[in-house]
């Protein structure tokens, strides 16, 4: 072949080209745009909504029951009342591509519009007379056009359509079909959805979305605690597009954008001309975490050049307060900041409402420590409560509200004091001090994101680079209480581990992305929720008052302690044989709660347990050494109960003893003594557990007793002014504290036997009294508390019912016919995790916090069960005792 013949072949198959990729682009967006009114908050397009199965990654997500795409697929529903004839409907849809968009009716209610492309006279005949034995068809004329409004037999309205240029044109609102039609109609400018996408080709995707930034909010409350998510949107572009490729992918389903303008934001400013930073901080998240925000820059230089230009600027009040009590040495806090920032939103539990932790990339703490020691004690009215220490780590309490938000910017608030640690190589600040103990235990225990199977990928690839990430773990954030009250999604809920939100930044242009990543670990249906029988240890005579069964909160792991007539301690760790083994003789069998905690504070945990002479304290070296640690009451009195604290020298943990004679001792260390913790007071009835609490400047422990006298102790044991505090009242449950929402401070709260909710000021004041609803007269209320005191939950009962309710007396769920004597325990493993079992006879019963049972058979057990939860597994473990033997069950939740 001559040369000229190859160039006018090439010259030919170019031009071919360039008029395919130009007649592709020209066609633009395949959404209605031309009769979308102008007050569109989004439009969808897709030629897959109406398809019976719509499905993705390996956990099967219907896409049609996504938020926002869920409203378009429940409006399809209305084309079913034009005809009887469903096959005739199937081939009218078929291969279609539809449109949709949503208009603001309410602040609560959108209104939607279907645009459905038809295809010849036939479909518009059928159309134009509707033939449905449930319907009648009226019409009514608006700028000459024919719009059909249906009502049904007893006239009242259902929806109304119109047909235009090949188009029906449909929805709920009559008022909205007439807005389609004046958009068709006259020469309105084109908004702004339609002026940013109308020209983008969306040809060669299943799925688009074009949205305003704000239509968020109908799916992220923005109130309350998820006030940050409202703040770290205003990164991302006004107006956004997503997209889902035509060919669903197994793995993560990712909507992406072909991009939009940069927003006016002080954080997009920064970074827009930095490329982002890989995510290499695994290890310093807590699996606690319910909301992940981070920004980060690559180039550390360049980060700081324009973070110090805006900060130049930025006014606030906080910034002001912290000049005038360190002058230019609060330059140091901002001097040496790096390139990443990162907000934790943690899980709730009762006591904690709105825990939060900053993470920022920060070099030579030594400097900053003595600058923050003086910034402390000269912003701090209060004496002792400026600093303090925990497992080693200096924590200092700052009473400046908002520091953060002054020293990063407005992203960064909801700190109305904060507390600062260092761990390299971030500096470590909280709106809570238990929140920052609590993060400081997570951290040395390796309870992070670095062990944990759900996020031990995500943000670590390097393609994904992106200089804003927002990551939500659905099942903790589903929990928070200010979520109560908006839309579920249980299909997302249920098939999706967590939702990965990021905007990639070049220059005057945002891209972006939405990625969601399916649950791992997909359980088949024959072992989903099964009850199955791990093993079963033969045990003739138990001797110990309760079961044993521990856990070692990094790996999951688990075993029971049993002790023989010989008061031998054996332990069973392997759950598939079932082979004990000794570890220690102790002089009597264990009469309290066992625990595993690291007591020692050496980096691993030791089991804790008494008998009713001696507490015990075992720690096992990694050669499976055993080194046996005892205490003895001073009393001589026998021991009733074993009630782990927090708050020991450098943070480890402690433990309340009571004896029978209601007599409460403080065991603190190894290598100290066992001592009274109060010489002057004679408890009565002490209802368990003792509570401690744990807060820089208000430490100290809560005793209950049953005749409603609350007391709160001081370190040392005295008692604190203005208390005992008299609810006038009988409590048949523990008091504890829990976070004062306006003040950011613990407050005392307990609930009466006749269901009032109390809370009580640290100077002994009662501050509220609320009374729960009481159905019937003889109903009576109590809290109950895990067996780590980790949380709470109440509980009414009466006869042969029980409810579950949460704090604020909503019931969650209500157990019928239970025989007398029931126990109901609490069982929490963080707040995705909570169980409660309910023991009635000689049967026990598991439950979520939905009231579902789980399992597929109640588990016989003569005494109560206990559990342990494997994380990697997502399985539970139950230990029951039943006809001689110990057994250990399982089921598998997901």
């Amino acid at each position: 072949m001559s040369k000229k013949k190859i160039f006018v072949i090439l010259l030919i198959i170019a031009v071919a080209s360039a008029g395919y990729f130009l007649f592709k682009w020209s066609r633009g967006s395949s959404a209605a745009w031309k009769f979308i009114p102008s007050n569109a908050i989004v439009v969808i397009t897709s030629e897959h909504l109406q398809d019976s199965l719509y499905v993705a990654t390996e956990a099967d997500l219907d896409i049609k029951r996504l938020p926002l795409l869920d409203i378009a697929s429940d409006n399809l529903s209305l084309l079913n009342l034009l005809t009887p004839d469903k096959k005739k409907l199937y081939n009218f849809l078929k291969g279609k591509d539809l449109s949709y968009s949503y208009h603001p009716r309410t602040s609560t209610e959108w209104g939607v519009i279907m645009y459905i492309p038809i295809s010849g006279d036939e479909e518009s005949k059928w159309l134009g007379s509707p033939q449905h034995a449930s319907i009648r068809a009226l019409h009514h004329t608006f700028q000459d056009h024919r719009i059909t409004d249906i009502i049904d037999n007893n006239s009242r309205p259902l929806f109304s359509y119109l047909i235009k240029d090949n188009f029906l044109i449909l929805s709920y609102y009559g008022d909205l079909i007439e807005d389609a039609v004046r958009a068709s109609s006259l020469n309105i400018s084109s908004f702004k959805l339609k002026s940013q996408f109308a020209s983008m080709s969306d040809s060669q995707y299943g799925t688009s979305l074009y949205i305003r930034n704000e239509a968020w909010k109908s799916v992220v409350p923005t109130g309350g605690s998820n006030g940050t998510f409202n703040e770290f949107s205003k990164g991302f572009p006004v107006l956004q597009d997503f997209h889902i490729e035509n060919t669903i992918k197994q793995g993560n389903l990712s909507l992406k954008s072909a991009g939009a303008d940069a927003p006016d934001y002080y954080l997009t400013k920064i970074l827009k001309d930095i490329p982002g930073a890989p995510f290499a901080g695994h290890k310093h998240i807590s699996q606690q975490t319910s909301f992940f925000y981070r920004s980060s820059a690559v180039d550390k230089a360049a980060f700081k050049k324009a973070f110090l230009k805006w900060h130049k600027g930025y006014k606030s009040e906080a910034w002001d307060k912290l000049y005038y009590h360190i002058s230019n040495e609060s330059n140091l806090l901002i001097d040496n900041l790096g390139s990443e920032l990162i907000l934790c939103q943690l899980e709730e539990n009762n006591s904690i409402s709105d825990g939060k932790i900053l993470l920022a990339e920060f070099s030579n703490y030594d400097k900053l420590r003595p600058v923050l020691q003086k910034l402390a004690k000269l912003s701090t009215q209060e004496t002792n409560v400026s600093a303090d220490q925990y497992q080693g780590y200096d924590i200092y309490s700052i009473p400046i509200p908002e520091l953060p938000s002054g020293l990063y910017g407005p992203m960064f608030s909801g700190f109305k004091r904060s507390y600062i640690t260092y761990v390299a190589p971030y500096l470590v600040i909280s709106n809570n001090s238990q929140v920052l103990q609590n993060y400081i235990v997570d951290y040395e225990n390796q309870i992070t994101w670095k062990q944990s199977p759900e996020f031990d990928s995500v943000l670590t690839n390097t393609k994904s680079e992106a200089q804003l990430s927002l990551i939500v773990n659905l099942r903790k954030a589903q929990s928070r209480t200010d979520n109560v009250g908006t839309k579920n999604y249980p299909d997302f809920t249920s098939k999706i581990e967590s939702v990965l939100v990021q905007c990639h930044l070049e220059g005057d242009n945002a891209y972006p992305e939405i990625t969601l990543v399916p649950k791992k670990r997909q359980t088949a249906s024959k072992v989903l929720n099964r009850t199955f029988l791990n093993i079963d240890i033969e045990w003739p005579v138990i001797f110990d008052t309760e079961l044993a069964a521990l856990q070692n909160p990094v790996d999951g792991s688990s075993e029971i302690l049993l002790t023989d007539q010989n008061n031998n301690l054996l332990r069973t760790n392997n759950l598939r044989e079932g082979k004990t083994e000794t570890i220690a003789k102790l002089n009597g069998p264990i009469v309290t709660a066992a625990y595993k905690v690291d007591f020692l504070n050496i980096g691993r945990q030791q089991r804790i347990f008494a008998t009713s002479r001696t507490v015990y304290a075992l720690d096992e070296d990694d050669f499976t050494r055993v080194t046996t640690f005892t205490g003895s009451l001073p009393s001589g009195e026998d021991i009733s109960a074993l009630y782990a604290i927090d708050g020991g020298d450098e943070g480890s943990n402690r433990f309340i003893i009571k004896n029978k004679s209601e007599e409460l001792f403080l065991w603190e260390s190894v290598t100290k003594p066992v001592k009274k913790l109060n010489y002057s007071t004679r408890f009565e009835n002490i209802q368990g557990p003792v509570v401690a609490l744990n807060q820089i400047g208000n430490r100290g422990f809560i005793v209950t007793q049953k005749n409603g006298k609350i007391y709160l102790l001081k370190e040392n044991g005295t008692v604190r002014p203005g208390f005992p505090v008299d609810i006038l009242t009988r409590t048949e449950s523990a008091f504890t504290w829990t976070q004062n929402l306006a003040s950011g401070q613990p407050e005392l709260v307990g609930l009466s036997v006749s269901g009032e909710v109390i809370r009580i000021g640290l100077d002994g004041r009662i501050t509220s009294r609320k009374q729960l609803i009481r159905p019937e007269p003889g109903s009576k209320f109590r809290t109950v508390f895990d067996r780590n005191s980790l949380d709470w939950i109440l509980i009414r009962s009466l006869n042969s019912k029980t409810a579950i309710i949460t704090k604020e007396g909503k019931e969650l769920f209500e157990i019928k016919d239970i025989l007398p004597n029931s126990v109901i325990q609490y069982h929490f493993f963080g707040v995705d995790n909570r169980f409660i079992s309910i023991k009635s006879g000689n049967y026990t019963t598991v439950f979520d916090m939905t009231g579902k049972r789980l399992g597929d058979k109640a588990i016989p057990s003569e005494m109560p069960v206990q559990l342990t939860y494997q994380p990697g597994y997502y399985k539970l473990l139950i230990f029951s005792r039943s006809e001689k033997k110990i057994q250990v069950w399982s089921v598998k939740l997901r």
